[in-house]
């Protein structure tokens, strides 16, 4: 094994873990939402549609905050923003468990929004300055995985949290809710001591390792800053790479916030439980899919093709899925369409820095995030007004089936000139 190598494997061990659970812990107190609502719905009086808007209403919260975020990111450092971002967030999650009517639901889903909005683009920002751009693909893929891996984990935590009782004698749901929101409080804590700012700041790397990591990164810099265009905003390439975030985060956020309430539809003597273990599945499969196209993508050093193909997989699987009714066929061309969508997902972000100057990198990730989080606002409240006027989610499935084939074919259209680089396979290669 290299030397760089195995500073590149160090990195990855000692700010992918923390970062992986912050984003675990995110994931869950976002979307146990969603589990919830199995029983809040009822006692609150939300319908369908209403549900749909307290949901997205996360996402204008989230993206109002994306470009103040960064912006503060870079004056006080990742290590404070993390820690401001995590507690803030942990708080309103755990808030919602004491919610009585429609506005406070609304009210408090908002502040989580905004308390989780610089977030992930942060991370994508802060890993572009630890990680050379051979080694992201399986970096980036690895810090998403927390994504599908809090639905197969969340999934069933919540069904049986909100299944068993409790020693305060709450409604299960309120009881789900506060357990999820508490941890994310003293993760916030401990982002003060495991997140160092910069290369120089990590006591666990050597100097000659420091060294190299800041070396690699500003060589990158000076190689991609002789043909990147001046304004950010005036490259198309960061727009067309926004609508295909789009596309891909259409099917994320409509399996994220509905697939519970869908398996109750398809299966009206489930309990709690049992849906959260079936609800699993899919994400198992996305996180296979974002695995092992990184993997992929890494040891063959090429990004396109594996971000487009994937893309094109998903659209298939998911226009097949509501034309196979119920039924095993059914749920295996669910976990089909999950894969590819993992796929296509875990390797999208090794394309922005191809196309993007150091300098442009920060506001870039955060518009294509920005583009993302729109199809968070758009989904849930077109999946909800959809079925609560024909009780049925096809249609829906099928305009998600559409953005993702418009995806796969925009892809292509990202391709620039190669920077030249050494010729060195990625962390996943032997």
């Amino acid at each position: 094994m290299s030397d760089d190598l195995a500073t590149i494997r160090k990195i990855r061990f000692r700010l992918l873990t923390p970062l992986l659970a912050l984003l675990f812990l995110s994931t869950v107190d976002r979307a146990n939402i969603s589990f919830a609502a199995l029983q809040m719905n009822a006692e609150l009086g939300l319908t369908a549609e209403t549900y749909g808007f307290g949901v997205s209403i996360f996402f204008v919260g989230y993206i109002l905050i994306q470009w103040p975020s960064l912006w503060l990111l870079q004056k006080i450092g990742m290590r404070r923003w993390v820690f401001v971002c995590a507690g803030t967030w942990g708080l309103a999650a755990a808030g919602l468990a004491f919610v009585h009517s429609a506005e406070s639901f609304y009210a408090l889903r908002l502040l989580l929004g905004i308390a989780e909005g610089g977030f992930a683009p942060g991370v994508m920002f802060y890993l572009a300055q630890w990680i050379p751009s051979r080694y992201r693909a399986g970096a980036i893929s690895t810090f998403m995985l927390a994504v599908p891996v809090s639905a197969i984990v969340g999934g069933p935590l919540a069904g049986w949290l909100m299944s068993t009782d409790n020693p305060v004698d709450w409604p299960g749901w309120r009881w789900m809710l506060l357990i999820e929101g508490l941890p994310t409080l003293l993760l916030a804590a401990a982002a003060l001591k495991l997140l160092p700012d910069r290369p120089r700041d990590a006591p666990w790397l050597d100097a000659r390792e420091r060294e190299w990591v800041e070396s690699e990164i500003v060589s990158e810099k000076s190689a991609h800053a002789a043909r990147a265009p001046e304004s950010p905003l005036r490259n198309r390439h960061l727009w067309i790479a926004s609508a295909c975030w789009f596309g891909l985060m259409a099917g994320a956020n409509g399996m994220l916030y509905w697939l519970p309430q869908i398996i109750r539809h398809l299966s009206a003597q489930s309990t709690d439980l049992q849906i959260g273990f079936i609800s699993a599945l899919p994400w198992i499969a996305v996180g296979a899919g974002m695995v092992l196209n990184a993997w992929h993508s890494d040891r063959k050093q090429e990004r396109h093709w594996h971000v487009g193909l994937a893309a094109l997989a998903a659209a298939v699987f998911i226009a097949a899925t509501p034309l196979l009714g119920t039924g095993a066929w059914a749920l295996a061309v669910l976990l089909l369409a999950g894969l590819a969508m993992g796929a296509a997902q875990g390797t999208f972000w090794t394309l922005p820095p191809t196309f993007l100057r150091p300098a442009s990198l920060a506001g870039g990730f955060a518009l294509i995030n920005m583009a993302g989080n729109l199809a968070g606002i758009v989904i849930p409240m077109l999946i909800g007004w959809v079925h609560t006027r024909t009780g049925t989610f096809d249609a829906p499935v099928f305009v998600i089936a559409a953005l993702s084939l418009l995806t796969a074919g925009a892809v292509g259209l990202l391709r620039v000139s190669p920077v030249a680089s050494p010729s060195i396979k990625g962390p996943y290669s032997r």
